[in-house]
């Protein structure tokens, strides 16, 4: 049998654990607030078929790029602040999915950096290396900006399905494009957005 911990001990463990705990609930929002989260919203934002993932924590941050023409796979990105068993050591992990899987690269990355030195700019750093390595990844997927004008959607006010290139219309709504076949059914969807939304398959 494994030795079993006394009352004492058990006490004196949790007491010493306590500290460090309260550090890194400290560090980890801080971490993802100021450095990890506005990195990743700045790649993001390049990108029109990207979003946050509803589920976002105050350890982690995640995006999904969703499937369309000009990048035909689902992808997420998520880089999350966590810690050894002790909590003594901060341990942050990368983490790209890519399906269906077209290419080779890297999926799983992490860092590691005693939770009683954190230093700022090797995390800043290291994000940033993981953020150009992503790019470097999703880009090899682009089947470039003359497929991408063609790309099939739909006009989500008449259901008219039009190309990028020969819209009549288009619209930014919480950071998405709509494009519409006429300037009339742009100011219907600007009334009332919501209603229309529905019809959106791209």
């Amino acid at each position: 049998r494994e030795p079993r911990w006394q009352p004492a001990e058990t006490a004196q463990f949790m007491a010493e654990l306590e500290p460090r705990r309260r550090q890194f609930e400290e560090i980890a929002p801080r971490l993802i607030k100021s450095i990890i989260r506005p990195r990743l919203q700045t790649v993001a934002s390049y990108f029109s078929n990207a979003a946050p993932d509803r589920g976002d924590r105050s350890d982690r941050s995640t995006y999904w790029f969703g499937y369309c023409e000009r990048f035909p796979a689902d992808t997420k990105v998520e880089i999350a602040v966590e810690h050894d068993e002790r909590i003594e050591t901060l341990v942050i992990h990368y983490e790209l999915y890519i399906m269906p899987v077209f290419l080779k690269f890297d999926p799983h990355d992490k860092l590691t950096t005693p939770l009683a030195d954190v230093n700022d700019q090797v995390i800043v750093d290291w994000v940033e290396s993981k953020l150009f390595s992503f790019l470097d990844t999703y880009l090899r997927l682009d089947r470039g900006e003359d497929d991408f004008e063609d790309e099939v959607v739909v006009d989500p006010v008449c259901g008219m399905r039009i190309s990028r290139s020969s819209a009549g219309a288009t619209m930014d709504h919480q950071g998405h494009p709509y494009y519409f076949c006429s300037e009339e059914c742009r100011r219907r969807f600007s009334k009332e957005p919501m209603q229309y939304i529905r019809f959106e398959t791209g």
